[in-house]
């Protein structure tokens, strides 16, 4: 059997080479054989590296996407597939440590930054980036990867549409859809707990609320609460402030909070 342990083959299937080739000729359904093949290997040695279970699909997907992107090219294995899928899968893995680690633990600042800001100025900075990073963990696994590749990557629509099985177009569109996420996902993280259970709902919906993405009836709800609430009215006040330097909502404006009775 062509493969590592783990890995399932059915006694008349193509071989890992055969494959291989198939995708490089532009066999699609190669691909998904490939993946059927392999996943139950590599789902297992992602399940060493990251501890949730969407954290650990996400890792497979793009690993595997990478893996097949490069072998559609003409490069990549030529037939030992699971040990280049598991290599992908570690370096991946590697980069996305070492980014989390630049935000949560400072080790970059803009330039700009450490020449002209004093450190109040450089404490909020960092505070800025952990947000974003915090709300950025919180979004969908689609979402993250979308922008991840584009912002970070620096990949265009056109060379990301492949691997996530959409049209450039379709990939504007979810990047639109995730970066709208990100900013409501940012005043979200920022929003405090409470442990009175009357404002639990309004707490876990102010990003959206703030953002105008609330449907009509739970945004009417949401602000009679907030008209007659102080608490929650003084926190959606001080993320309104937030808010209003975040590019507006496409089609609708963030909404505006009310004046308590």
């Amino acid at each position: 059997m062509d493969g590592w342990p783990g890995s399932t083959a059915v006694a008349d299937a193509r071989t890992d080479a055969e494959l291989l080739d198939a995708v490089r000729a532009g066999d699609c359904q190669a691909g998904g054989e490939l993946f059927r093949r392999h996943v139950t290997l590599m789902r297992r040695v992602a399940s060493g590296l990251v501890r949730q279970p969407a954290e650990r699909e996400d890792l497979v997907a793009e690993a595997f996407a990478r893996v097949l992107s490069t072998v559609s090219a003409g490069g990549g294995p030529e037939s030992n597939a699971p040990a280049y899928l598991v290599a992908t899968m570690r370096n991946l893995f590697a980069r996305w440590s070492r980014y989390e680690n630049r935000i949560d633990l400072y080790a970059t600042v803009p330039e700009h930054a450490t020449m002209d800001c004093g450190a109040d100025e450089l404490a909020v900075i960092r505070s800025e980036d952990r947000l974003v990073w915090s709300a950025y963990r919180t979004l969908p696994g689609r979402w993250r990867t979308v922008l991840w590749r584009l912002a970070a990557e620096g990949d265009t629509t056109a060379e990301l549409a492949p691997l996530l099985g959409v049209s450039p177009n379709g990939v504007a569109v979810l990047a639109r859809r995730a970066r709208e996420g990100l900013r409501q996902a940012y005043l979200q993280v920022q929003v405090p707990e409470t442990d009175l259970p009357q404002c639990q709902e309004v707490r876990r919906r102010m990003g959206a609320w703030l953002r105008g993405t609330l449907p009509a009836r739970r945004a009417g709800v949401l602000a009679g609460h907030l008209a007659g609430c102080t608490p929650c009215h003084s926190v959606a006040s001080e993320l309104a402030e937030v808010n209003r330097e975040l590019p507006p909502t496409s089609g609708c404006g963030g909404s505006g909070v009310p004046e308590p009775r």
